[in-house]
């Protein structure tokens, strides 16, 4: 099927397999396509199992080449990961690496993360199928509330863990989230990290007007969010664990206290993580 290619070439090869791959009915997908199989996944798949593995012995060579390099390319993302985190354990303001990484060591198998925008995967390790879910293309600025308590409907053994930078938080109208949270027995915890910025809106300036009016001035309007609200407040009227978070050697400690509420208390947790502005 894709023989005609030269070997430089064949991992770049997009292939879309679905009962529509065109998504034909989804005028605005914008996703490459090279190759769209027509076809049920759970028929397709096996027959193209059956074809690579036939086709494997006669390749094991470049098999065995591209499993290297790629390796070898995991390797160095991960030392860089680990440099950048060693370089930033105790900044003050807190650093997203940081928080990810104190996020990381208080996960189990049991917990899902629901991410909208801050959490970075670089100083994560996920291995667990279906613990980790972000926005869609379909979605909107304020999905990650309301999807963490669907989550949590959807399996409620599950610890959630909802990651939201403070722009999200708020668009996800945080006032109902945490009514419903309470009202219908939803324990989450919610880490915000609280950048005081609108930095989607900032990095996106930037990267489309790199010398523009507001990268040499370094002034971005509509980005600025201070003075900055005490968002763990809003546990005092939900009946929810809330606690501020500033000094990086306490971010572990108070994830393990959210995790407390959360798990043993069986009531929701909001974390305001201030963290380095951008």
């Amino acid at each position: 099927m894709v023989s005609h290619l030269r070997p430089a070439e064949r991992h770049r090869y997009r292939l879309h397999m679905g009962i529509d791959p065109f998504f034909s009915r989804y005028p605005i997908r914008g996703y490459v396509c090279d190759i769209p199989v027509a076809g049920d996944s759970q028929v397709a798949i096996p027959l193209l199992t059956q074809e690579l593995v036939r086709r494997r012995a006669k390749n094991e060579g470049a098999i065995r080449e591209r499993f290297t390099r790629v390796q070898s390319q995991h390797e160095a993302q991960q030392q860089a990961a680990r440099r950048r985190l060693a370089e930033v354990a105790h900044e003050r303001p807190i650093e997203f690496e940081w928080l990810s990484h104190c996020i990381d060591q208080v996960k189990d198998d049991e917990t899902i993360f629901i991410n909208e925008y801050d959490l970075n995967l670089t100083q994560v390790q996920l291995s667990v199928p279906g613990s980790y879910y972000a926005a869609s293309p379909a979605a909107g600025l304020g999905w990650g509330t309301g999807a963490a308590l669907g989550v949590k409907l959807a399996a409620p053994e599950k610890t959630i863990i909802a990651t939201l930078g403070e722009g999200a938080y708020m668009f996800g109208c945080p006032t109902a989230a945490h009514f419903v949270s309470r009202a219908y027995h939803l324990p989450v915890l919610f880490v915000i990290f609280n950048n005081q910025c609108w930095n989607a809106v900032k990095r996106a300036t930037r990267g489309i007007y790199p010398s523009g009016w507001a990268a040499k001035t370094d002034y971005w309007p509509l980005t600025d969010l201070t003075p900055s609200p005490a968002y763990e407040r809003m546990a005092d009227v939900h009946g929810a664990y809330g606690e501020v978070v500033e000094d990086p050697a306490e971010v572990l400690p108070a994830l393990q206290r959210g995790l407390k509420a959360v798990r043993e208390e069986k009531r929701q947790a909001i974390l305001n993580i201030v963290c380095k502005h951008p």
